[in-house]
């Protein structure tokens, strides 16, 4: 008895799926839930198939095999030759290269038609290459270049197993890598990355040459806080001064206006609003304990 699955409303790619539980693995819940609701619309948009539907739309047609330069059909009894037609070598060199170069053109061949026959086409070339006498140099060159292929498919599947970057070593490599891009546009600026919906950035990048960063060891870290909390200090001293001022009497004793001490108290009013709005922009440096320089 064989039972017929059927896509259902709810469903989803397992590739979809494992793309999800990464991101919610390393805490990146906004992007894993706008994944998720993307793949559930596509779904949602597509009609259900049953199992023929199915295989139907997934077939990759592809050409006849002796398309490959070293596979040919057999003039009696049907199917395929195919270890036929190889160039010859004077040398071992030679046939390493005509191996290589023909495991080249297999591989573009499967690549580009991937169906469930040409799956099991390795195995049938491997046969022939020993029954119709391939030389040592063809064997190895051209098995060590699928074998080359096959290490980078198998280094994909497990580099999506393994463990998620964690988020503060992520954000101090892409600031690394941010960094190097701005130096290479050939200016030296200085730029940073704000949250969404946030007016305080929280990362800064670049190459300065007064950064105090700019040399210092990744591992190095350091405490700016300080730097904040005595620029506030700083403001309401200049405020305290301020208010010190408008309490002052500005006439002489001859009854007309003191204007040197209104132009000081004009200069100390412009000096307690930049302190003030400097000190709104490095409310930042009252963060983490400690900052790591990118």
């Amino acid at each position: 008895m064989t039972a017929t699955a059927q896509a259902t409303d709810d469903s989803a790619p397992a590739n979809v799926l494992a793309q999800v539980a990464s991101l919610l693995r390393s805490g990146d819940v906004q992007t894993a839930l706008v994944l998720s609701e993307a793949a559930l619309d596509d779904a949602r948009a597509k009609p259900v198939l049953d199992d023929r539907e199915v295989d139907a739309e997934t077939t990759i047609a592809s050409p006849p095999l002796d398309t490959l330069s070293f596979i040919e059909r057999r003039a009696t009894g049907g199917g395929y030759n195919y270890w036929a037609n190889v160039p010859p070598a004077a040398s071992y060199t030679e046939e390493c290269e005509v191996g290589q170069r023909l495991a080249e053109e297999f591989i573009q061949f499967i690549g580009a038609y991937h169906n469930y026959g040409n799956a099991t086409l390795l195995g049938s070339i491997v046969i022939d290459m020993e029954k119709n006498g391939a030389g040592r140099g063809h064997k190895l060159g051209f098995l060590n270049t699928i074998n080359k292929y096959a290490m980078g498919g198998a280094y994909l599947m497990h580099a999506t197993e393994l463990k998620p970057e964690h988020p503060w070593q992520k954000c101090r490599r892409l600031g690394r890598e941010l960094a190097d891009a701005l130096k290479a546009t050939g200016e030296n600026q200085f730029a940073y990355v704000a949250p969404a919906e946030s007016r305080s950035p929280a990362v800064f990048f670049g190459h300065l040459d007064y950064s105090p960063f700019r040399e210092a060891p990744i591992d190095e870290a350091r405490d700016l806080s300080p730097i904040f909390y005595d620029l506030n200090n700083l403001v309401e001293l200049a405020e305290a001064a301020l208010d010190t001022l408008r309490e002052m009497d500005y006439t002489r004793a001859d009854g007309t206006r003191n204007s040197e001490l209104d132009r000081v108290s004009g200069l100390q009013h412009v000096l307690c609003s930049n302190l003030g709005r400097l000190r709104e922009s490095a409310a930042i440096l009252d963060g983490p304990t400690a900052w790591t320089p990118v």
